[in-house]
């Protein structure tokens, strides 16, 4: 009897866990480069920038060097998004904060 218990009181907890969707695989469209702003595919809710943290996969980085005639260069390394670009994001905190992960 207390095994039945214990393995509903599981599920129901499994079950509960589930319906917070603390993580969740979404994708997205750029909608504004600067800020950055995100609409949502299958909604189309635009997620404001004050929402979104951008991995650096996705940030413009850019580095100084040196080329073998001993010249100073910069160095491209990623770029930032621009308008029309598909993202992949989680959605963290019940869709409070969305982490683009990398380009589509």
């Amino acid at each position: 009897m207390s095994a039945d218990l214990l393995s509903v009181l599981q599920q129901i907890n499994q079950n509960a866990f589930k319906g917070m969707k603390p993580v969740d695989l979404c994708f997205g469209t750029v909608a504004t480069a600067n800020p950055v702003t995100i609409t949502l595919e299958g909604t189309m809710q635009a997620i404001p920038s004050a929402a979104i943290v951008l991995c650096e996969a996705v940030q413009a980085r850019e580095t100084v060097a040196t080329d073998s005639a001993g010249d100073t260069v910069t160095v491209t390394l990623s770029t930032a998004l621009t308008v029309g670009e598909r993202v992949i994001m989680l959605r963290c905190s019940a869709g409070q904060q969305f982490l683009v992960l990398s380009r589509a």
